[in-house]
């Protein structure tokens, strides 16, 4: 019982970032043409538009078009922020291992994940969020094997305290 699809729940990526050039600094590299892969070790850092990534290694699977398919990312934790559509707050992430899916614009967070939005917290081994259909999963609905934990803070802006 741990599906969210919460109103508080992220929005993610500004639209525009897809369309970016992605910039990847690490210690090292190695390309694989043939297989369509590159992989990245030690400190690394990657950017496209406002999205950031910091892992100790990622490993990315491209398109023919060398636009990145697949991306996993692993880190003691992986460290993961970007700026929303139509909001000024940017979501941050952690966990020890960061995998996103290009095509379904899918991103899963793995061991010890946590997701901030502003003041709103999402903490399970296992969240899922899909920008196409904007559904968040965490726990057991993400094929996960532990409780979720959600902090959700009241807007401010308006005093309903009922009194």
């Amino acid at each position: 019982m741990a599906l969210l699809l919460l109103s508080a729940a992220p929005a993610w990526a500004l639209d525009a970032d897809s369309e970016q050039p992605m910039f990847v600094e690490a210690d090292a590299a190695e390309l694989d043409e043939k297989q369509s892969i590159s992989l990245y070790i030690g400190n690394v850092e990657v950017q496209q538009g406002s999205m950031r990534i910091r892992a100790d290694e990622v490993l990315v699977h491209h398109k023919p078009n060398r636009q990145p398919r697949k991306i996993i990312a692993v880190g003691n934790p992986v460290r993961y922020r970007q700026l929303l559509d139509n909001d000024p707050e940017e979501v941050r992430a952690r966990a020890q291992r960061m995998e996103y899916e290009a095509d379904r614009e899918e991103i899963t967070l793995i061991d010890d994940a946590e997701l901030i939005q502003g003041e709103d917290r999402f903490v399970s081994d296992r969240i899922v969020y899909n920008r196409i259909t904007d559904r968040l999963t965490a726990g057991s609905s993400a094929r996960g094997r532990e409780r979720v934990k959600i902090r959700i803070e009241p807007e401010s802006g308006g005093s309903d305290s009922g009194q």
